[in-house]
């Protein structure tokens, strides 16, 4: 070899030494994968304080994407409604307004379905994002609603992520889809997974609504690698003490993100996790001003003065599912006096405003509209005592999570047991001053919603529609707000028309 070819000889050794013990490192230390992931969801009104977050969530996401770019924003559904502004355009803004925050994905729930599965396809296509609902069959076409995704691949710096998202049954009799069905979660899950697998996933996220059993089993053996659950149905204990597992990620609160940090050797796990209160962010300007244009057309529709307050007033979340409330009292009163029947029922799931209100303050149409957000018209049925006694079960079934059947009455009083086995809850019920008779007929006002076995008040479902009182009868938002309008000055009570025996006259 000649002396000036050394210098070559030696520089090609020096890589191949250096080669060598970089392929030995890597395989003593192999590089980790690493992704984070933005998770929040159930943020229907930009009007609330704390639901309508989205200027800081846009602040977070983009915080998150500038410190890495393997970071995926998952938002986790339960938006499209209800608001009061929702009842106007059936969620179009939600979506308007998450176009400029660009999540990768959105998973569906429930509350996707609040203007029926139409509408919601409708939405999709508005969406500049996949939305996501892996088991959910239109019975009309025999597969996905229209616009709907059973899952989805994403890619981001050389690491694929897969979405699935999945809903329980109850969807079905909740929100009167019937066109709609449910294939069993478990199953869409399993055959979800492998075509995620097959077609590259590096790590597959469930979104999911309702705490099934078998979510942990599934992130044991590999089928899923992090799950992410939204269920405002349970408290915040319960919720996290039914879904505990290292790469559960759990949403406890209303306008809250989740950052996670995941890393890989032989499996994903959770190297960080902060769950973040979205008011403790600073706000982003320009979402900031596409808010205030929403929330300004929202005011030239319904900000007029309608009545005035005469005592303070709550709707809080809590107080309408679990007690007399005063607001509950005059709604349902004014569907009794409006319908002239014996009796009327309404579920405090349909009071959404989680409010309060001071004495001396002013109602207006946009206060109204936002504690009734539903489009429900009244309806006239023919019911048996029997009849009421189960509807009145049927409401007080899910009574320890705060479910929304929470019956609320006029015309008649009742009282129940909460800590009785559900179905036994109800302890005794007078009409008028009188125990009720299982076997005579009365006239009963209620929602077109529980009248059509909603919210699992399958009791109406079954019962004699009357003759309609008008060809288009009103909705029950416009009928409180009239009802307002022609006595000005409102000053709703609660009289003991539901009696908690444990609590003692809650």
């Amino acid at each position: 070899m000649r002396l000036t070819q050394w210098p070559i000889f030696l520089a090609s050794l020096l890589l191949l030494f250096r080669a060598g013990n970089a392929v030995s490192e890597s395989q003593e230390h192999p590089v980790k994968s690493r992704v984070t992931l933005v998770l929040t969801a159930d943020m229907p009104n930009i009007s609330d304080s704390r639901t309508g977050r989205y200027a800081n969530l846009q602040t977070l996401v983009q915080q998150q994407r500038q410190r890495s770019d393997t970071t995926f924003f998952v938002f986790g559904g339960g938006s499209i409604g209800p608001s009061a502004l929702s009842s106007f355009d059936r969620g179009s803004h939600i979506i308007d307004i998450l176009n400029s925050i660009e999540p990768d994905v959105m998973g569906v729930t429930k509350r996707e379905f609040s203007f029926y599965e139409d509408e919601l396809s409708l939405r999709s296509y508005e969406a500049a994002f996949p939305l996501v609902a892996s088991n959910v069959t239109d019975s009309r076409v025999e597969r996905s609603p229209d616009g709907l995704r059973t899952s989805i691949l994403i890619e981001k710096e050389q690491i694929t992520l897969g979405v699935i998202s999945v809903l329980h049954e109850r969807v079905i009799e909740e929100y009167q889809l019937s066109d709609i069905s449910i294939t069993p979660p478990q199953k869409a899950i399993l055959e979800e997974s492998r075509r995620l697998r097959k077609q590259g996933a590096d790590m597959i996220l469930l979104h999911y609504s309702y705490p099934f059993p078998f979510i942990n089993t599934m992130l044991n053996k590999r089928i899923i690698d992090v799950a992410f659950i939204t269920d405002s149905r349970l408290d915040e204990n319960e919720l996290v003490n039914t879904t505990r597992h290292p790469n559960t990620m759990v949403l406890t609160q209303q306008g809250t993100a989740i950052v996670a940090s995941f890393e890989k050797n032989t499996a994903w796990q959770a190297t960080s996790y902060k769950e973040l209160s979205l008011e403790d962010l600073p706000v982003d300007s320009e979402l900031n001003e596409q808010l205030i244009e929403y929330e300004s057309r929202l005011s030239r529709l319904l900000n007029i003065q309608i009545g005035e307050w005469q005592t303070d007033i709550s709707t809080t979340r809590k107080e309408v599912r679990s007690q007399e409330n005063p607001f509950a009292n005059f709604v349902v009163d004014s569907m009794k006096r409006y319908a002239n029947t014996d009796i009327a029922l309404i579920n405090g799931g349909s009071i959404r405003g989680n409010k309060q209100y001071r004495a001396g303050t002013p109602i207006t149409r946009q206060d109204i509209a936002t504690e009734i957000p539903f489009r429900a018209n009244v309806v006239t049925l023919d019911v048996s005592g029997a009849q009421v006694i189960q509807a009145l079960e049927e409401g007080l079934s899910q009574y320890q999570n705060l479910k929304g059947g929470f019956p609320h009455v006029s015309g008649m009083s009742y009282s129940f047991d909460p800590s009785a086995a559900s179905f036994h809850r109800i302890k005794s019920v007078t009409i008028n001053g009188n125990p009720i008779d299982k076997l005579k007929i009365y006239t009963l006002a209620t929602s077109n919603f529980l009248a059509n076995g909603g919210d699992g008040y399958y009791a109406l479902k079954n019962a004699q529609s009357k003759n309609v009182l008008s060809i288009r009868p009103p909705q029950i938002s416009d009928l409180v707000m009239q009802t307002i309008v022609n006595q000005y000055t409102v000053m709703p009570a609660v009289d003991g028309r539901i009696l908690n025996i444990v609590e003692g006259g809650r």
